[in-house]
C-alpha cells in the first residue's frame, strides 16, 4: 500500500468513527461532522494522485487550490512533472491561484524549465502577473529578454509585462 494512501486512511478513519458515533440512535443518516483543514488537505492530495480519469484528477487539483492551504504547493509542484499535459496545465492554474512566495518560485521555475511544454510556460507567465511582486515582475521582464527561451515565450512575456503596467 502506498504510504500516502495509508496516511490518508489513518487520518480519515477517526473522523469516520466520530461521524458514526455522533449519529442519533435509530437514525439511518450519519451526523455531519466538521472536517479539519488537515483532513481536507490530505483528501485533496489523495484525489490528485489517484489513478482516476484525467478529468477527475484535474478537478481535484483545482479543488486543492481552492482550499487555499499553502502546504498544497509542494504536491502541486510535483504534479507539474506528470506526463499528462492536462494535469500539468491544471497544476499550473492551481499554483497561480496562490499569492505566496513559494507559488511565485514554482511559476518562475516553470518559465525557466527546459523540459516543460511551452503551453505550460505561457500559463505560468500569466500566473506571475497575479503575484504582483517585484520579483515576479523581474522574472517576467527577464523572460522577455532571455535568448535561451523560444520566441513565443519571449513575446508572451512582453505581453504580460505590458499588461502589468496597464493593470496598475
Amino acid at each position: 500500500m502506498r504510504p500516502l494512501l495509508l496516511a490518508g486512511l489513518l487520518l480519515t478513519a477517526p473522523a469516520a468513527l466520530a461521524q458514526g458515533a455522533a449519529s442519533a440512535p435509530g437514525s439511518t443518516e450519519p451526523a455531519a461532522a466538521p472536517v479539519s483543514p488537515d483532513v481536507a488537505l490530505l483528501r485533496g492530495i489523495l484525489w490528485t494522485t489517484e489513478p482516476a480519469p484525467e478529468e477527475i484528477r484535474a478537478i481535484a487539483i483545482e479543488d486543492l487550490a481552492l482550499l487555499g492551504d499553502p502546504r498544497a504547493l509542494g504536491p502541486l509542484s510535483a504534479l507539474l512533472w506528470d506526463p499528462n499535459p492536462r494535469i500539468q496545465s491544471a497544476a499550473v492554474r492551481a499554483v497561480a491561484l496562490f499569492q505566496h512566495p513559494r507559488a511565485e518560485e514554482i511559476l518562475i521555475g516553470v518559465v525557466r524549465s527546459t523540459r516543460l511544454p511551452d503551453a505550460v510556460k505561457l500559463q505560468a507567465l500569466d500566473g506571475l502577473l497575479y503575484q504582483r511582486t517585484p520579483t515576479a515582475r523581474a522574472a517576467i521582464e527577464g523572460a522577455s529578454r532571455d535568448p535561451r527561451l523560444p520566441y513565443a515565450i519571449q513575446s508572451a512575456a512582453l505581453n504580460v509585462a505590458a499588461r502589468w503596467g496597464a493593470a496598475k
